[in-house]
């Protein structure tokens, strides 16, 4: 049967569907192209229009080509697009649809440019939070697949006003796990670490994506900037348990550099690159002075080791110790001593580096410090939320 004749049956919704079932039998782009912009005039009534495109996406939804799949949802968006205003469910579902074949063939930021032009914000329908949530959260997690923070930014802070008011688990779990790599690739590697160490304690993930995470928190602590801060989480994750009791985390050799660093040791040039290779693209990157992260932390890290080994120590026998120029080395213990992050003093007469020891009562000074900012950190995220 022909469309023109299906035009004038009773039944004509009935009759259309089986026309598509017909036709996808032996697909053909042109005679689908054909279908929708018969489906699409404005002579067959906008209820009716609204159901057969809807049949349509229900229908084709389970077609398999993706080649063919993309032409066809992308020529529906065009028909609708001159009544977007009285389609705007049924352009959202194409546009989902269509994210998910770029997602399949890996073309994340394809896949989250579709997603972005789904209307959210029109004023011509009632959106619900959890929709607008889920939509944003997944044009986020799209970008970092394509490690594109800067874009992932605006819809991570959309979905952060609305999460307060979502309940459903499966989605804060998202969010907070975009959170965490998002603030990974800004190199916000403290931060972080803290997102991913809470996303490990949460019985709702399976054991192995928990491990996931524990790694996760582990590395970004041990490329995270040497400090007060870093020393904290480095104890938190020395003494959690489950460092020790997984094979996993035990085989990948990730243990032995969080325990060196928690207790201070010179991390040697053979344990740092073991290491290296386990990490992502986006943590190998190199940054000021030409170093890597990685490099960064460690160099920052065995000057702390330093300090506890050494009164003083020349700048020589320091860019010795870290493999780096002794100009260089002083501009390094220069930078922490400014940042207080190294409790030490620089005689440039002498080109010497003095360690300040810190007592047993400072030490617990300092360690009650951190707790109230950090207790400071917690009441004032409570009161944004």
């Amino acid at each position: 049967m022909k469309l023109e004749e299906i035009a004038q049956q009773k039944d004509r919704p009935t009759h259309y569907k089986q026309y598509l079932i017909d036709s996808l039998k032996s697909p053909n782009v042109e005679q689908l192209k054909q279908y929708l912009e018969h489906i699409s005039q404005e002579q067959l009534g906008l209820v009716l229009c609204r159901q057969l495109i809807q049949d349509f996406t229900a229908v084709f939804h389970e077609f398999k080509q993706p080649e063919i799949a993309k032409q066809v949802w992308d020529y529906a968006l065009q028909m609708m697009q001159g009544r977007s205003v009285a389609f705007e469910n049924e352009i959202s579902q194409v546009r989902e649809y269509l994210a998910d074949i770029h997602e399949q063939e890996e073309s994340w930021t394809e896949a989250a440019q579709v997603l972005q032009r789904i209307p959210l914000d029109s004023g011509h329908r009632t959106v619900s939070n959890d929709y607008k949530a889920r939509i944003y959260i997944r044009i986020v997690q799209l970008f970092l697949e394509d490690e594109d923070f800067v874009s992932a930014d605006a819809y991570l802070n959309r979905a952060a006003i609305l999460m307060p008011e979502i309940q459903d688990v499966a989605m804060q779990l998202k969010f907070q796990s975009s959170q965490a790599r998002y603030l990974d690739f800004k190199r916000e590697f403290l931060p972080s670490a803290s997102k991913y160490l809470d996303l490990s304690y949460r019985t709702e993930l399976s054991e192995d994506d928990r491990a996931v995470c524990l790694v996760k928190a582990i590395t970004c602590t041990i490329l995270a900037p040497a400090g007060p801060q870093r020393a904290r989480m480095l104890a938190t994750l020395y003494r959690d348990d489950r460092v020790r009791e997984r094979r996993d985390v035990q085989e990948s050799g990730i243990s032995s550099i969080l325990e060196k660093m928690y207790l201070g040791k010179v991390c040697r040039p053979a344990e740092v690159e073991k290491f290296k290779d386990q990490l992502m693209d986006h943590q190998k990157a190199i940054v000021g002075g030409g170093q890597t992260v990685l490099d960064r932390a460690v160099m920052e890290h065995n000057l702390l080791s330093a300090s506890k080994l050494y009164n003083n120590i020349s700048f020589d026998e320091l860019g010795n110790l870290l493999h780096i120029p002794s100009k260089k080395a002083e501009a390094v213990a220069a930078k922490m001593i400014s940042e207080k992050r190294l409790n030490a003093y620089i005689d440039q007469i002498e080109k010497l580096v003095y360690f300040d020891k810190q007592t047993h009562l400072q030490s617990w000074d300092t360690q009650i410090q951190l707790l109230c900012q950090q207790v400071e950190s917690v009441v004032s995220d409570i009161k944004q939320q």
